[in-house]
């Protein structure tokens, strides 16, 4: 019987002899669009062919040729997106991939939250969260118009982000094509965040079925080596009783781990 590596007592069987359900009491958001929903302009868009059938004998398969660029869809990303001696996304470990979560709605659209926007919208328990979710409901509209506005995206100044790697951030996700400062000329957002290895999740969706304020985030890259990051399949775990602003470590799987580590 598969243990539960979110359960510090290990997922084992109950004192009933019976084995325990290790995803009791937990709800799996799915967040991430599908890879052919957006294309940025500029990027190729994914490209699927097939299906093809390369085995001998008469019993045909069915396999296709993928081809994407690593900014397509949901997609997480390292140091190397706007800095050549930038880390690779191999370059950080599996963990920072995983890990509390809080979930933060942003209001501001065509102008850059600043930090003293942060200052009044984040709470004190939400920087034991080694990640930070945006929700700001751009990425909907994105898709919804089949166009990107850009006087309708949402983005951080820089302070903004500094504000956020002196408090230890970790992880940033948006639903949004990204968070860069819409006064900046040279990414300098996304350049900080890499220098800081900060990782940048972007083109969530679907964060409005989340309820509650904190969660555990999920959002590995696929194994490729020497790229800035890759699509990924990101998710949420919330309890499906949220728990008070208060107790935000305790309303995530595995509270005696860590996630999300440098």
């Amino acid at each position: 019987m598969w243990g539960n590596p979110w359960d510090e007592g290990g997922g084992q069987a109950s004192r009933r002899g019976r084995a325990t359900d290790p995803l009791e009491g937990w709800r799996l958001f799915d967040v991430t669009q599908e890879m052919d929903a957006f294309r940025f302009p500029g990027n190729p868009g994914l490209e699927v062919r097939g299906p093809f059938s390369r085995v001998e004998g008469k019993t045909r398969e069915y396999v296709y040729d993928l081809s994407f660029c690593s900014q397509t869809g949901t997609h997480v990303q390292g140091g190397h997106y706007f800095l050549e001696e930038g880390s690779r996304i191999e370059a950080y470990p599996l963990e920072s991939f995983a890990g509390p979560c809080a979930v933060v709605d942003l209001t501001r659209r065509g102008e850059d939250t600043e930090a003293e926007d942060l200052e009044s919208l984040l709470r004190e328990e939400d920087f034991s969260c080694p990640a930070l979710v945006f929700r700001t409901g751009h990425m909907e509209e994105v898709l919804a118009s089949g166009r990107l506005d850009p006087e309708r995206r949402p983005g951080l100044s820089l302070r903004a982000a500094r504000y956020l790697t002196e408090r230890g951030t970790r992880l940033v996700g948006i639903d949004s094509v990204g968070l860069e400062s819409r006064r900046s000329r040279s990414f300098e957002v996304c350049r900080h965040f890499g220098r800081e290895g900060v990782l940048l999740l972007e083109g969530l969706v679907g964060l409005e079925a989340l309820k509650g304020r904190y969660g555990f985030l999920q959002a590995f890259p696929l194994k490729i080596r020497g790229v800035e990051g890759t699509p990924c399949r990101a998710v949420v775990w919330q309890r499906e009783e949220p728990l008070g602003a208060g107790e935000g470590n305790a309303s995530r799987p595995g509270a005696g781990g860590e996630g999300m580590g440098t």
